[in-house]
């Protein structure tokens, strides 16, 4: 007796096959997919690490040149020291400043066409500021013997990508020259001077002008000039006013608490709830 074979099931056969290529195809979309989502995201790393790396870049070419600026005063006052080539003009050194370059000159006065000048050209920083005595002036010029400067004031140099990112160089009457240190607060960069004394370890009897400069970055620097020898009565120095700098008033008292012919220490009063603003204090 026969038995009767059952009839293969054709049509579950074609279904679990249609159903092996959706999910193989499936797998293949979620893999695409999952290299869309690692490209982003090494994508998205690679531009922040870029800008970082830009941004670092930024700020050692701004460390590097300030660092040259000042080698390059101190090779000045060192040649002056020195008295390389002492005869006629080439007995002292100075520098020569402009917005794009700074160059060293040998003689009292800058002469652009001298083919001694050693130009130094700005590419990516720039100077914002250029404050050194008498006013007005651009040149630092050391003085034979002493290594001492009439030309004692600071320049600032920025990066011109960014300008709220500075450098100040301080040069002081004895012909040393250093960056300006500020101290900062959690919220600004105000220097906190309050009340403060400056204890010169010089006397500032024989000075004429004391040269207050106020920073307002992205805004220019804002200078006021006080003539020393009209606010000194009986050997002590006094003043106090207010400064407009661009728009916001800065209230301060300037005044000695001893003035002799071997030293100065200089009292300064600065209300927060009346200033904002950095503040500089140059004497020459």
């Amino acid at each position: 007796m026969f038995q009767k074979l059952p009839r293969p099931r054709v049509n579950n056969l074609f279904q679990k096959a249609r159903l092996q290529r959706l999910a193989k195809l499936n797998r293949q979309g979620f893999t695409l997919i999952e290299l869309l989502i690692v490209t982003a995201i090494i994508a998205i790393l690679l531009v922040i690490v870029l800008s970082r790396i830009g941004s670092f870049g930024s700020q050692t070419d701004l460390n590097t040149t300030a660092q040259r600026i000042i080698s390059t005063l101190e090779t000045a006052r060192n040649q002056t020291l020195a008295s390389e080539d002492a005869v006629g003009l080439g007995s002292v050194y100075g520098v020569h400043f402009e917005t794009t370059k700074y160059v060293l000159f040998k003689g009292a006065t800058y002469n652009p066409l001298d083919a001694n000048n050693k130009e130094n050209d700005l590419s990516t920083t720039q100077f914002s500021a250029i404050n050194v005595l008498p006013v007005g002036g651009s040149d630092v010029v050391f003085d034979r013997v002493r290594g001492t400067t009439s030309n004692s004031g600071s320049v600032t140099l920025q990066l011109v990508a960014d300008a709220s990112k500075t450098k100040t160089i301080v040069v002081n009457t004895l012909g040393q020259t250093s960056l300006q240190e500020t101290t900062t607060t959690p919220t600004s960069r105000v220097v906190d001077t309050r009340h403060i004394h400056l204890d010169f370890g010089w006397s500032m009897q024989s000075s004429s002008t004391m040269r207050l400069i106020f920073s307002d970055p992205p805004g220019p620097n804002v200078t006021k000039d006080i003539n020393i020898p009209t606010y000194t009565t009986a050997g002590k120095f006094e003043w106090e006013d207010s400064i407009d700098v661009n728009g916001s008033s800065q209230k301060l008292r300037i005044h000695t608490h001893l003035l002799d012919s071997s030293n100065t220490i200089l009292s300064v009063h600065r209300d927060r709830r009346n200033n904002d603003k950095a503040l500089e204090i140059q004497v020459g």
